[in-house]
């Protein structure tokens, strides 16, 4: 067993080590500095994983391949994996450029050509992901990234690499160890909802600089950036490379060029600072600018959080799901449990005055419960609609992409054309419950991806247009249902003729994926304790314990999507 392996076989049966027990975050004292997109890291020190040094005699393969599993030491700046490197490239390779994400075991490390003093290496990655500077993951799309290596001999007649590609290579196993997650936090187009962006920082960084720098000097991701705004203008920047955590917990952080700012704004900054600073251990934000404490509250946001309890139609009614029986909904309870027609599919607004219905015919239906229901001409049939948190009931046929539109509370439509150029059918959609994103189960070519978009909306949150997507699972079973089970993650439901699978996708991140009853139909958001329900065919409604579905209720017809509690 080498030694990467043995370190592997470490990680699957240890299950809290020293490096992930704790976020890497220190709270006094000196801090490391964040590094701004492109800037070589020259002060990642602490514990890390050891890593092998190149041995006399090694052949440029094994030069390459030793530097690939030197990635997992990002000791001293990577020290040994630059040992790998003529002292020309160790001074300017950059580590941090990007991580490849993949599994040790697919590499596939070639020589292409050698001379007596000059080889050519080749080696293809099978990788899942990448991590570009910002912190930003990215699937790849076609799972395989060939790298290219030049090596020379040094003065002791030894090979070593004379060029090679920035960034590191770096086993999924690893990844998970050596980077945390942490939630940018923008504001959707109305400064009502918090909006999550997904980055990875290195755990020896100080995670709070990182987290404010990108924040504050940095951009929200591509695709995510027609559907947020931030307080922090370009103009703002930080007086200090590093943020300050004192022993109270304090972060201190201090502004330059924004002492224009206005009350309202300076308090969405500090909303945005104390979300976004919510996953390490800062207790409070003292903020200051050109010298000045800011002494105004962090600005309201509204929460999306929803009622514990199953929302469901059943033959008993419509309401929430409670010790085996069904409670009303004041008034959408009336409205739905005598309904005309065959109902497949309901979204309720958080204040439980509108829904969105999909009728078995296809045929979508906007009820309100102090009205009569009223049919949105969709143009035939449709999917199961969304309802997003501004009112708004979302359309799409399945095999017509173009045709997804957004209705308003007068039934008039806005057509969200130009976002999902390369989609040819889709399958199910479901809108965040902030309203600045849209999932959905699609094909594109010969594959079913579950994409996301960004939702432009004006002020008042009417929407404009839907952005480029991105991709953030790809299914090897066909999709059945999507549901956002928080403002992180959306729930997949795929199956086939001889499985199924419920997989749990967060947005820049890996996912998981259980095993499914094969009759599953759809998917939903579920509770603290069990965060996914599923609703098979014959209406066993299923909540998810671990990796573990459990029966909590027979006799379901549809299992309700929804986007909030009242008040």
């Amino acid at each position: 067993m080498t030694r990467l392996r043995r370190v592997l076989a470490a990680l699957v049966l240890v299950p809290a080590l020293a490096l992930a027990a704790c976020s890497g975050l220190p709270m006094s004292g000196p801090v490391s500095v964040g590094n701004a997109p492109g800037d070589v890291v020259e002060d990642v020190t602490g514990g890390s994983y050891d890593a092998e040094s190149p041995r006399p005699g090694d052949s440029p393969q094994e030069i390459v391949d030793g530097f690939l599993r030197a990635s997992i030491s990002p000791e001293q700046s990577w020290a040994t994996a630059r040992e790998y490197l003529s002292d020309d490239l160790a001074d300017t390779w950059n580590p941090v450029a990007s991580v490849t994400i993949d599994t040790t075991d697919d590499r596939e490390v070639s020589e292409v050509s050698a001379s007596e003093d000059a080889a050519s290496v080749s080696a293809e990655v099978h990788g899942e992901a990448v991590v570009d500077s910002d912190g930003r993951y990215r699937l790849i799309a076609d799972g395989t990234t060939s790298l290219s290596f030049e090596l020379a001999r040094d003065a002791e007649g030894e090979w070593r690499i004379v060029s090679a590609p920035d960034g590191i290579v770096l086993d999924r196993l690893f990844f998970r160890e050596l980077y945390a997650a942490h939630d940018l936090a923008y504001f959707d187009a109305t400064w009502r909802h918090i909006v999550p962006d997904r980055r990875w920082f290195l755990t020896l960084q100080h995670a709070p600089t990182r987290i404010v720098q990108k924040l504050v000097e940095g951009a929200p991701s591509d695709w995510l950036a027609p559907g947020v705004e931030t307080a922090f203008t370009d103009d703002v920047q930080l007086a200090s490379g590093t943020i300050e955590v004192d022993a109270d917990r304090v972060a201190h952080v201090e502004l330059t060029d924004a002492a224009g700012a206005d009350d309202e704004t300076l308090s969405r900054m500090r909303a945005q600072l104390e979300q976004s600073l919510a996953s390490t251990d800062v207790r409070e934000v003292a903020l200051t600018v050109e010298g000045q404490e800011v002494d105004v509250p962090a600005a309201p946001v509204a929460s999306t959080r929803i009622d514990s309890r199953a929302l469901v139609l059943t033959d008993d009614g419509f309401g929430y799901l409670s010790g085996g029986e069904v409670v009303a909904v004041d008034g959408m309870s009336e409205v739905l449990s005598d309904f005309p027609e065959d109902i497949a599919s309901v979204a309720m607004s958080a204040d439980q005055q509108i829904a969105a219905v999909g009728l078995a015919d296809g045929r979508v239906m906007r009820v309100t419960a102090d009205d009569h229901p009223s049919e949105i001409d969709a143009g035939g049939t449709a999917i199961a609609p969304a309802l997003d948190p501004h009112g708004w009931i979302w359309t799409v046929r399945p095999g017509d992409p173009r045709s997804l539109t957004a209705w308003s509370a007068d039934l008039e439509p806005t057509p969200m054309t130009g976002g999902w150029t390369d989609v040819s059918r889709v399958t199910a959609i479901d809108v965040s419950r902030d309203g600045a994103r849209i999932a959905a189960i699609v094909a594109i070519g010969d594959e079913q991806w579950v994409i996301v978009s960004a939702i432009e909306r004006d002020f008042d949150g009417a929407p404009l247009s839907v952005g480029a997507p991105t991709r953030i699972a790809q299914l090897r079973m066909p999709g059945i249902d999507l549901a956002w089970i928080d403002d992180s993650t959306v729930g997949i439901a795929a199956g086939g003729t001889d499985s199924a699978q419920l997989i749990q996708q967060p947005i820049g991140a890996p996912g998981t994926t259980a095993t499914a009853p094969l009759n599953v139909v759809a998917v939903g958001a579920g509770n603290q304790d069990s965060p996914v329900r599923l609703l098979t065919s014959e209406g066993s409604l299923l909540v998810m314990r671990g990796r573990n579905p459990t029966e909590s209720a027979k006799g379901v017809d549809v299992l309700a999507t929804q986007l909030g509690l009242p008040g």
